[in-house]
């Protein structure tokens, strides 16, 4: 071993409070960068406590906003909120926003969701093969082999947006994971969208990663055996396992 490996500090993995909810139906791992966004709590129920927090935390911004940007405050705040209502309604469980450095040296920002759809059942090869063949402008198909034999599929595409309010229309790089449940009637959609579209090469090598780390059935049991030392690869091995599949 080298001084430098010898002196590098050791993997550590942070666990987000959601992959301990009772409720949780999928777990997948993320590299570092990304921070969680509460699309729930954007989008609460009318008439909930969550919805009082949301409105008084709207309120605490606006104060702070200077007179003549109030309007500027009051839009941006309400497009986030019907952005979070529209990912819910089409399904989407989870998102992240990430920021890294591009290949140029600048910074590059990624957006992460995750959507659980319930389909008919399927086997799951089948399952995979079809949902990235129904993905429209999909390019780059390629049908994965996960742990235990589990089939997913991954596709990547770069669309161009239009012009808005004089903002001019860019590249965005979207790419995504079909990865159907051992249930054969849910399927787990994981999908990448960024402005970086250099960077296409990168995220998707990531994404590929990120498809080897998800799992439908709660995995917390053995990382805390492993962290106790308990596993069979010794308390680093879970942690190593993932470090991998990122490269």
């Amino acid at each position: 071993m080298t001084q430098e490996a010898a002196e590098q500090p050791p993997l550590r993995l942070v666990i987000d409070d959601s992959a301990r909810d009772p409720s949780s139906k999928i777990w997948y791992a993320l590299p570092a960068g990304y921070l969680n966004v509460p699309i729930d709590a954007l989008d609460p129920e009318p008439g909930s406590e969550q919805e009082t927090y949301l409105e008084q935390a709207m309120e605490l911004v606006l104060g702070l906003a200077p007179e003549d940007q109030r309007d500027r405050y009051t839009g941006a705040l309400r497009d986030v909120r019907f952005m979070a209502a529209r990912m819910r309604s089409e399904g989407v469980i989870a998102c992240s926003l990430g920021m890294h450095i591009a290949d140029n040296g600048s910074s590059a920002m990624s957006v992460f969701t995750v959507a659980l759809k319930d389909i008919d059942w399927a086997p799951a090869k089948i399952t995979a093969v079809r949902a990235v063949s129904l993905r429209e402008s999909a390019e780059n198909v390629e049908l994965l082999t996960l742990p235990g034999g589990r089939p997913a599929s991954i596709s990547d595409t770069l669309v161009t947006t239009p012009d808005l309010e004089g903002v001019p229309g860019q590249d965005l790089y979207q790419c995504t994971l079909y990865i159907p449940a051992p249930s054969g009637t849910q399927l787990g959609v994981l999908t990448l969208s960024s402005t970086a579209a250099g960077s296409r090469e990168h995220y998707r090598d990531m994404m590929a990663g990120i498809a080897h780390t998800v799992s439908f059935h709660d995995p917390m049991p053995e990382i805390e055996r492993a962290a106790r030392g308990e596993g069979p690869d010794g308390p680093g091995g879970v942690a190593n396992d993932i470090a991998s599949d990122f490269g």
